[in-house]
């Protein structure tokens, strides 16, 4: 059993060769360990371990090589990180590392799960190809300010459950970052540093007032008749709106990108219609286009689909609204092309638009026993790649009011994220829980502008009752950009007024949103603060999956059925409790009433600016 140092600027790596593991440290304290495997290769259908001989080492960076054949594995230190580059002559099946905390701390990050779990430490996940499927980031951070960074595009497997399995598959290069922080706020804003700050930051209307979706209320069945006659219940209730949003079904095929002259006989009439009413008009999108579009034979003639991994054709792809053609986002004529077609729809006044799909899973992949094929393209692109030039193409060409729900490494774009589709159940089975956990996991993993997707869920099993719909009111109306489509008119009058009020307690807190977004421009700073990263060394702050900080104001929502009080826990500071007027020492856990209309607020008192419009809004609810 051999062992190696490695130091600089306060990160210390131990190598010890033979099994081959690694211990990764803070100065002298250890924050990650690399365990050793039965097999970390496999190669030409053998398991093998890694056994090394050194072949270069300095004080901060060494490269080994396996003893039996040509592989071999480079490690240097710099900037805070460790970055790890495996490199063979030949064509690996796999290369895996198993990264585990110290100790017994907490893990955050990856993306939307099925069941949405907060912190990730109290889930396990699959072993499974990472796909873009929804959000997914490649990074995953513990308490004790360690994380794995994998920021590359080629194809790797990962599994979470005490530990992380990251396996680069069918390749001979695969490398990522180790980070080393103070704490998982330090490492976080290292893991920005390295992938960058968003760039820019939405129209500050809708980071004011919440858009309207036609979606829930319609689904497919849309006119013009309809959304005119959605726009004015805006109206008629008096309900602050930034956009109306017209989601599927606006074309009679899917990818004509023009509007169905027998459902829309006007289209430009009645977007001037909504503009009259004092509305934005948004239009979904999506990069397909469906065999029986009237686009379909052009763009294949023009060579403007991905190609199928083995054929000279167009792949074959199928998605929820049937099948057809992916536009190669990679190919520049493509993208002016697919750009032409929405330009052509803003001549009629649309404002901007709703980008749907762009998940790295509708990449065309096939198997073989030789490996893996991808989907050809222009550029070259791997599944994961597309999806971040999806966006890379929103934010050039089409950013302004734009949407999107799909990301892998795309932070710097700073596109309004938003979470996938939600069921109208209150768990974490992607209900009204998961609204929350998934905002707080978008936050640490770098996307600050996030929309919730719509207040009630997308009722496709379940019908949104009463309850629910207030309870998802409060959870999510003080999240950067909130969405309803299910109109609080549908039920009440009393549902109205609670969410009128709230509605209007986040446009009284409009500019404070906005310096929000501006913080998060210039140093990363996120507006949904899950509480650990505020707190870093609060234990109980760890855990709390049901609270959460915009700036200074810590919102607590009752997310269970038929609960009329909650406990809410109270970190260090004094906080200003929006109900009673009264200060609270911190830190305290106390027990709060929340009768179906209160939602429990708390602003820290030494936040002058929050404290002046939290007090001026209380008048909103006399």
């Amino acid at each position: 059993m051999g062992s190696i140092t490695l130091s600089k600027n306060g990160v210390l790596v131990k190598i010890q060769t033979h099994p081959f593991s690694m211990l990764v440290c803070r100065n002298n304290t250890p924050i990650l360990r690399r365990l050793s495997s039965e097999f970390d290769i496999e190669y030409k259908g053998a398991f093998l371990d890694f056994k090394p001989l050194i072949l270069k080492k300095s004080s901060d960076a060494i490269v080994l090589k396996h003893r039996d054949f040509e592989l071999y594995l480079k490690l240097s230190i710099g900037d805070g990180m460790l970055k790890v580059e495996w490199d063979s002559k030949e064509t690996l099946d796999s290369v895996t590392d198993v990264w585990a905390a110290v100790g017994d701390r907490e893990w955050y990050g990856q993306g939307q799960l099925r069941f949405q779990v907060y912190p990730l430490s109290n889930h396990f996940t699959v072993m499974r190809p990472f796909l873009a499927n929804n959000i997914q980031v490649p990074f995953w951070v513990n308490r004790n300010g360690g994380a794995i960074l994998v920021d590359t595009y080629e194809l790797f497997e990962s599994y979470f459950g005490n530990s992380l399995v990251i396996r680069g598959l069918y390749t001979s290069s695969f490398s990522y970052h180790v980070i080393v922080g103070r704490d998982i706020s330090d490492a976080r804003k290292r893991f920005l540093k390295k992938v960058g700050l968003p760039e820019r930051m939405p129209d500050k209307r809708i980071l004011a007032k919440p858009v309207f979706s036609t979606w829930v209320e319609y689904k497919k069945d849309i006119d013009e008749g309809k959304i005119l006659e959605f726009a004015k219940g805006i109206k008629e209730h008096d309900f602050p709106c930034s956009v109306v949003e017209i989601d599927d079904k606006w074309e009679k095929n899917y990818g004509d990108f023009t509007f169905d002259p027998e459902r829309f006989p006007n289209p430009e009439g009645m977007v001037k219609s909504i503009h009259d009413m004092g509305y934005l008009v948004t239009l979904w999108v999506y990069p397909f286009i469906n065999f029986e579009s009237k686009n379909y034979a052009y763009a294949k003639a023009k060579g403007y689909l991905v190609l199928d991994p083995e054929k000279d054709e167009p792949a074959k792809v199928r998605w929820w609204n049937g099948e057809g053609g992916l536009l190669d986002i990679s190919n520049p004529q493509a993208r002016n092309w697919f750009n032409s077609l929405l330009e052509s729809l803003k001549k009629l006044g649309i404002d901007g638009f709703k980008f749907d799909a762009g998940d790295g899973y509708f990449f065309p992949i096939v198997r073989t026993e030789r490996g893996i094929k991808l989907g050809r393209t222009y550029g070259n692109l791997t599944p994961n790649k597309y999806t971040d030039e999806w966006l890379r193409f929103i934010a050039e060409n089409q950013y302004n009011l734009a949407e999107a729900r799909v990301g892998f490494l795309a932070q710097r774009y700073g596109v309004i994220a938003r979470e996938g589709d939600k069921e109208s159940t209150w768990g974490l089975d992607n209900g009204l829980r998961a609204a929350i956990t998934q905002a707080l996991t978008l936050s640490i993993t770098g996307y600050p502008y996030i929309m919730p997707d719509m207040i009630g869920g997308n009722q496709y099993r379940f019908k949104c009752d009463k309850e629910l719909f207030i309870r998802w009111v409060e959870a999510t109306v003080l999240m950067p950009i909130v969405q309803y489509s299910i109109t609080p008119w549908s039920f009440d009058q009393e549902t109205v007024e609670i969410s009128r009020n709230y509605t209007l307690l986040h446009l009284t807190l409009a500019d404070y949103y906005v310096s929000l977004a501006q913080a998060a421009m210039r140093d990363g700073e996120p507006i949904i603060c899950p509480l650990t990263l505020r707190y870093p060394q609060d234990d109980d702050c760890a855990n709390i999956d049901d609270e959460y900080l915009v700036g200074n104001l810590l919102v607590a929502p009752v997310v269970e059925r038929g609960r009329e009080e909650r406990e809410v826990y109270l970190p260090k500071g004094t906080w200003f409790d929006f109900w009673s007027g009264k200060e609270v020492k911190g830190p305290a856990e106390i027990s709060v009433e929340a009768p179906l209309d209160r939602l429990p607020l708390y602003a820290e008192v030494h936040d002058s600016v929050l404290l002046s419009m939290i007090k001026r809004a209380r008048k909103i609810f006399k």
